[in-house]
């Protein structure tokens, strides 16, 4: 499928990265492009809804880090929410681990098909993620060393490191039953 064919949602978040013992602020632009895996409006509005509480929610203000425990324990007492990451948290890592947690999340009933990542850090480079690009391998090959990477579960968790994993009801996750998002074609598969 083209990304023509898709829906984007475009979005920004901030937050600061911890790379070579610096902290360094970062803006962050996206495009999320995903289609309809169903033609049930209130579950692409559910699956919307949550797309947009993982950037606005989970990422907003967060610091990136690579997944070490050394790390770990240096951040821990941050009031901010920390997001680990296979390797060093650059934008290529983060738009593929990105890009599989919002699939992971509803990719059964809006799948991305393409994530589109930029960062000031970054150099304004843009990066486009899609199911072929190479920085699926660095992820599958590092992830082996993680047990249940939070990139690969459906429930609103960002860090491997967090003891308790809590469902998206158990957040006080909820939404308008009315749908917001509407399509004209749904049901693509």
């Amino acid at each position: 499928m083209l990304t023509e064919d898709s829906i984007c949602f475009k979005t920004r978040f901030t937050n600061s990265l911890l790379l070579n013992n610096k902290i360094w602020p970062n803006d962050y632009d996206c495009a999320v492009h995903f289609v309809p895996q169903t033609d049930d409006q209130q579950l692409q509005n559910i699956t919307y809804e949550k797309y947009k509480w993982v950037f606005g929610r989970a990422l907003q203000n967060s610091v990136f880090i690579q997944h070490d425990e050394k790390i770990q324990k240096t951040v821990a007492s941050f009031k901010n929410d920390v997001v680990d990451f296979v390797s060093d948290p650059v934008d290529q890592i983060i738009g593929v681990t990105i890009m599989s947690k919002l699939n992971s999340i509803g990719g059964e009933y809006l799948k991305v098909q393409n994530f589109e990542i930029e960062s000031w850090q970054g150099e304004n480079l843009r990066y486009n993620i899609n199911a072929d690009s190479p920085e699926w391998d660095i992820i599958h090959d590092l992830e082996k060393d993680i047990e249940n990477p939070w990139w690969l579960s459906p429930q609103p968790t960002f860090s491997n490191f967090q003891k308790d994993v809590l469902t998206w009801q158990e957040i006080g996750f909820t939404i308008d039953t009315q749908s917001k998002l509407k399509l004209v074609k749904g049901g693509a598969k």
